[in-house]
């Protein structure tokens, strides 16, 4: 049985790329003999296999066969390489699209999409967007909620889908849910971590639809993507810029995975539950109402120290407003992200649940904890060095459900300097990356290409009739790679 699934899972692959070739971009890959002589003088091997993973990503298209000892991301090799050969390759990407633009009419080019590409590279990354605890979230631009909705739903993906998370949310309780299994669309891989108890035999992690049979290693993925394992925590790694940090923590008989979401500060054509990525906080938790031909938010005002951790967090103008908050949240804007069995990649899809399953019972607050709960959930918050801006979600989380306070760290690692011209080697026994002193000692762990996933599914952005904030003609914006396919509406009913 075991092997027939797998086999309708490589059927079913298959069947994706075939649609996923069906629909090319719409311009010609272009090629320059002078940008590749400059990748080869950098490095022979990676700079060859840098120029065609750059087309490939273009062109939406299969990565190429990495090359024995290149463990980094295209975006990560671009990260590494030096100020005057970028601005070298960028002069030429910019005679080579005036010279495409006067041969091509369109509205899109590959020496554009190319040149965004590699500028993305120089962006800072941010660091804010995360759904840790029971879950509490933090968009990309700042904006904090909590949802303690039940079921699969949309965490972020670029508007190509080359970049896709999705998480499931398993109730712990009748109002209080967890992140239990996260899934990804890595430019084409399908990378899932589901929660499994100690004595299951069942593995963690799936690649493809394949198990991964020594979880606590580095993995090289067929279609450009990098998963680095240290100390308990994995980062998985676009070729397109974003990262992701999984970590897991047992709580009672569950687990719960912590995640912390880093994407190119430049590029703001996401969406999700993590929002734009646009710099305004404002526009994150909006949904558009087709009947009244509106916007709708939620009511939030500003919160002091002590109507959340105070005497005034039970004042009744202060509850009607949060619960008006935790309302629209959970039956308005979660509604948006909402998967169903046509858009969800979780690896056991909870999707058709009843309203009573699906909504917490009651939309907890610190209301409900008393006075000496909010104290010693403070105490154990400081003494684990949590940060005063995660304060509140860990005496939440404390008070509610007896989840222990830890500090959240940020995992991103930018290439230093001193290790530009390093290759990091891959670890297969959990103890973190070394620098690569001799190639000959450089070992890999690579996931068998057999399967190739497109992800055949497609969650659309949520059509609204106001402006979307788009980049700028002089803004890098992130361009595709092999982008899954999404239905018209990620939930049952449409938009």
């Amino acid at each position: 049985m075991k092997y027939f699934t797998l086999l309708l899972v490589q059927l079913f692959a298959l069947s994706l790329w075939a649609n996923i070739q069906s629909d090319p971009v719409p311009f010609e890959r272009q090629d320059s003999d002078h940008i590749k002589e400059i990748l080869k003088a950098w490095n022979t091997e990676k700079g060859e296999y840098l120029y065609e993973s750059m087309a490939a990503i273009v062109m939406h298209e299969k990565q190429p066969e990495r090359p024995f000892g290149v463990n980094q991301t295209s975006y990560e090799l671009l990260q590494t390489m030096d100020d005057n050969r970028i601005d070298r390759m960028e002069r030429i990407a910019a005679t080579e699209l005036q010279n495409e633009r006067n041969t091509h009419s369109g509205e899109r080019y590959y020496w554009k999409e190319w040149s965004d590409y590699l500028q993305s590279s120089r962006c800072e990354m941010n660091r804010d967007g995360k759904s840790s605890g029971d879950p509490h979230m933090r968009t990309f631009d700042g904006e904090s909620f909590d949802f303690q909705n039940a079921g699969d739903y949309l965490l972020t993906a670029s508007e190509d889908n080359s970049f896709m998370i999705q998480t499931q949310q398993m109730r712990t309780s009748s109002s209080v849910a967890l992140n239990s299994a996260v899934a990804m669309n890595i430019n084409g891989d399908l990378l899932t971590f589901t929660s499994v108890s100690k004595d299951s035999e069942e593995k963690m992690i799936h690649i493809n639809g394949e198990e991964i049979q020594t979880e606590k290693t580095d993995l090289a993925l067929p279609q450009g993507g990098v998963v680095n394992y240290s100390k308990g925590k994995y980062l998985v790694k676009w070729p397109t810029g974003e990262q992701l940090s999984i970590s897991e923590r047992s709580f009672k008989d569950s687990k719960l995975f912590d995640l912390n979401v880093y994407v190119p500060q430049c590029n703001s054509n996401y969406y999700g539950l993590l929002g734009n990525n646009d710099g305004d906080r404002k526009n994150d938790l909006v949904v558009y109402d087709r009947e009244t031909d509106s916007e709708l938010t939620r009511e939030s005002g500003e919160m002091n120290r002590e109507d959340v951790f105070g005497s005034n967090r039970r004042n009744p103008v202060v509850l009607e407003r949060v619960s008006k908050e935790l309302f629209f949240i959970t039956r308005t804007y979660g509604g948006e992200f909402q998967l169903d069995e046509s858009t969800s990649l979780l690896r056991e899809q909870m999707v058709n649940i009843p309203d009573s399953i699906r909504y917490p019972k009651e939309l907890l607050t610190l209301a409900q904890l008393e006075d000496e709960q909010i104290e010693e959930g403070l105490r154990k918050a400081r003494e684990a060095g949590v940060a005063e801006e995660d304060m509140f979600e860990a005496v939440y989380d404390y008070g509610h459900l007896g989840l222990e306070p830890i500090a959240m760290t940020d995992d991103y690692v930018a290439p230093k300097e001193a290790n530009r011209s390093k290759e990091p080697i891959l670890n297969k026994d959990g103890d973190g990356l070394k620098e690569n002193e001799e190639k000959s000692t450089n070992s890999q762990i690579r996931v068998r290409p057999s399967i190739f996933i497109g992800t055949g599914v497609r969650v659309s952005p949520p059509r609204r009739n106001y402006p979307r904030t788009q980049p700028s003609p002089s803004t890098p914006r992130r361009t595709g790679g092999t982008s899954p396919r999404i239905p018209t509406s990620p939930r049952s009913g449409g938009r």
